[in-house]
């Protein structure tokens, strides 16, 4: 057994120096698609028209680095402003299953073909799945959705650069940092203590292989970059690249919590649609992606772990330690500072909130940053509430309103799809 810690060792790690280059540089992207694509600026694109919106909708989140948690507070925000059914399940199908920086990590991972294909599936998933719910489940086009900036001042470009380095390298990594580093570890143990191709005996039909890669994937919680060690884990076992795609699709577009709040969101007929999509659409991903050249992709995620370059060893390495150092400080980061209180971080505004009605609100269901954010955003935009502070890790918020009464906050919570309840 000790004589093997060392190869599990060493396969964690060429996990981690392949991923790292490719993951930083998505991670930098990432953070400067976070200055420019917010959710207030998609919800003025995405509403009136239908098609047009959910085609909008798609190629929005496609490069958004949301997991199939993070996307559902922004997705019932975004109905919520006035986008239509159709576009708000476009934007949940192809969210969660890309963003720059899982695709940029499957590259380095995976190879070309699959970094290719992966978004493309997400794109034609998410304009599908919206154009179901846009015939079955959609009476009315969407109202043009309502602004609430309020006066809010543009950033300068160097505030802009913080916060694009901020998110990217800190908040981004602190929420993927505990799923992606459980996806190498399965991926180092699976490459050390099982044979290669250990499965193809028991993995002639490969409908059934795709139908198993479904039931791992759905209800499973993985984010788009977690995901990719463990589909090349499931390919060295034998899966075929098809079937490891359909896990890819399958696994950060859904997981078993999300599932019952996107009924919610969305309401039952359009909810089914988008489950029904997801499971046709990445078994048809699968077997397109059967159909091209498998020697061929196998051969360049073969490449990929081969390279026998010391120069380019020499630079996984130095980009491993830097992955693992960015891991470590966003991760502490993110879980020592919760999303803090817009109007009363100053001392002055700390007086000016003193004569206000104090709610305490436990909020159940958050599990990112992002969900803090939304749950944020939307307290602060209920007339009369004059500040907010959303603490993730313990699972509150506290709320300074000219009102007497907090149920309207529950309420504005838990229409967001999560479990709100009022403590004071």
């Amino acid at each position: 057994m000790s004589e093997q810690l060392y190869p599990f060792f060493l396969n964690c790690w060429s996990v981690l120096g392949q991923m790292s280059p490719y993951l930083i540089l998505g991670f930098l992207i990432s953070g400067i698609l976070s200055v420019f694509i917010s959710p207030e600026w998609i919800e003025r694109h995405l509403g009136g028209g239908r098609l047009s919106s959910v085609i909008k909708a798609t190629l929005f989140g496609i490069p958004l680095p949301l997991c199939s948690c993070g996307v559902i507070p922004v997705a019932a925000s975004l109905k919520k402003h006035g986008a239509s059914k159709s576009a708000t399940t476009s934007f949940l199908l192809s969210t969660p299953q890309t963003g720059i920086d899982s695709i940029m990590a499957t590259w380095g991972l995976l190879g070309g073909t699959f970094a290719v294909f992966r978004p493309l599936a997400a794109l034609i998933t998410g304009i599908l799945g919206g154009i179901l719910v846009m015939l079955l489940d959609e009476k009315t086009v969407s109202s043009p959705p309502e602004s609430h900036e309020h006066g809010v001042k543009t950033a300068n470009f160097k505030q802009k650069a913080i916060d694009a380095l901020k998110y990217g390298l800190i908040t981004l990594p602190g929420e993927i940092a505990k799923p992606l580093i459980i996806g190498i570890i399965i991926a180092g143990i699976i490459s050390t203590f099982v044979a290669s191709h250990a499965l193809n005996a028991y993995l002639n039909n490969c409908f059934l292989t795709m139908i198993i890669m479904l039931a791992i994937g759905i209800p499973l919680y993985v984010c788009s970059t977690s995901s990719i060690p463990i589909a090349l884990s499931f390919i060295h076992l034998g899966v075929s690249p098809g079937a490891a795609l359909v896990f890819l699709i399958s696994g950060p577009a859904t997981n078993a919590a999300a599932i019952s709040v996107v009924f919610k969101v969305l309401g039952k007929k359009s909810a089914i649609i988008y489950m029904a999509t997801v499971i046709i659409g990445s078994l048809l991903s699968g077997f397109a992606f059967d159909a091209l050249d498998q020697q061929l992709i196998l051969n360049s995620v073969d490449n990929i772990h081969h390279c026998s370059s010391a120069s380019f060893n020499l630079f996984k390495n130095f980009s491993a330690v830097l992955m693992l150092f960015i891991l470590a400080i966003s991760f502490y980061q993110t879980h020592k500072n919760a999303a803090g209180c817009s109007t009363c971080s100053a001392k002055s505004d700390e007086d000016a909130c003193a004569n206000k009605h104090h709610f305490v609100l436990s909020v159940e269901g958050m599990s990112c940053n992002n969900c803090a954010n939304a749950v944020k955003r939307i307290l602060l935009e209920i007339p009369g509430v004059k500040s907010a502070e959303v603490d993730l890790a313990e699972k509150k918020a506290n709320v300074y309103a000219d009102f007497s009464h907090g149920e309207p906050l529950a309420k504005a919570v838990n229409d967001l799809g999560y479990r709100a309840r009022l403590e004071i």
